[in-house]
């Protein structure tokens, strides 16, 4: 071969090896899932939803998801799910918005400006203020909405809802009448290829795991040992402690990953063990901070070396290739965290 040939050879590789160049978002993302196709879906500020490639593209999907409403309620978006056909799900206070791939938004479900909880048909049902979305490869929905109305003075809790394939919305349990999973917050849910729930206890500083036939488990997380002046501790999930598990996802593998929103890392817990799998944050003393603290940062790299940001907001996802993508929210951005071990920027605001 000669050396000519073997340079050609070099910038071809280099060639399809190189990033693509980071998309430049208009305003903050504030919410983001992955469709069928490996694309990103992001919700950016004031109701713009984008579409990014897995080559880079950035594209429009809908410039105002407000834009066909012709009359109060106007939809908004504080969480995001997607289901196998790719329509996508908005949470809005007491209602539930859905977004087809072409961008058509609709109610799909909650009665506008009603704040009591009712179960039955999805056009009847009442919600009262929905923070997560999760979709199950059925189609079946469920949906974790806080009440704060402080009953017997007790403080909020949280129901756990399901919203059927036959268009039914049923209660499963709510975290302060069920003795298996008591709470007063919750940070974060995801959901498996079987149906299984998973929920971050913010409270307890756990995640718990509520199966399909209702046996609710605690995954990680040593739930209500520090209330206060949390550490983190890595290793056997006898043993291991959380700091402020947020938002999570299931791996291919069963393998649950989240978002520490405290620790700025992502964390892994499979094999009954619990390891950071991408941040290489500061952590304070637990005798400085009494909810817990690292040094935020922002660097991309080798996973175990990156630093993040996500005392704002964070979410995580994963495409067929098992790459995570990280919404960063303190540093205004979404990052890959690819199967090999790199965290990269992918998409950034700009302005």
């Amino acid at each position: 071969m000669t050396i000519k040939a073997l340079i050609v050879i070099s910038l071809l590789a280099g060639t399809a090896l190189a990033q693509p160049p980071i998309a430049k978002l208009p305003s903050s993302p504030m919410a983001f899932v992955v469709d069928s196709q490996d694309n990103l879906i992001i919700h950016v500020y004031r109701g713009r939803i984008l579409k990014l490639s897995p080559a880079g593209n950035l594209s429009v999907v809908t410039d105002d998801i407000r834009k066909d409403i012709k009359k109060s309620p106007y939809p908004s978006c504080n969480a995001m799910a997607i289901d196998t056909r790719d329509n996508v799900y908005m949470a809005d206070g007491e209602k539930i918005w859905k977004m087809t791939p072409d961008g058509k938004v609709t109610l799909f479900a909650g009665v506008p400006f009603t704040t009591t909880v009712k179960d039955g048909p999805v056009a009847t049902a009442q919600f009262r203020s929905i923070e997560f979305l999760e979709v199950d490869a059925t189609g079946t929905i469920y949906v974790a909405e806080r009440d704060n109305t402080n009953k017997d003075n007790l403080g909020d809790f949280y129901l756990i809802r399901k919203i059927d394939t036959n268009g039914m919305v049923t209660t499963l349990f709510n975290t302060r009448d069920n003795p298996a999973f008591k709470s007063r917050w919750l940070a974060g849910m995801g959901i498996d290829s079987q149906g299984n729930l998973y929920i971050s206890d913010g409270d307890g500083r756990c995640i718990k795991k509520v199966a399909s036939n209702g046996i609710i488990s605690t995954v990680a997380g040593l739930c209500g040992k520090r209330e206060f002046h949390p550490v983190y501790v890595q290793g056997t999930i006898s043993k291991a402690e959380l700091m402020a598990p947020e938002d999570i996802l299931i791996d291919r593998t069963g393998a649950v990953i989240f978002a520490d929103g405290r620790l700025n890392r992502i964390i892994k817990v499979a094999n009954q063990t619990v390891a950071t799998l991408a941040g290489n944050s500061e952590i304070q003393p637990n005798n400085v901070n009494m909810g817990g603290r690292s040094k935020e940062g922002y660097k991309d790299g080798k996973a175990l070396a990156a630093l993040f940001n996500f005392p704002q907001r964070c979410a995580v996802s994963i495409d067929s290739r098992q790459n995570i993508y990280i919404l960063d929210g303190g540093n205004d951005c979404i990052r890959r965290l690819s199967a090999d071990g790199m965290v990269t920027t992918i998409a950034k605001r700009t302005n």
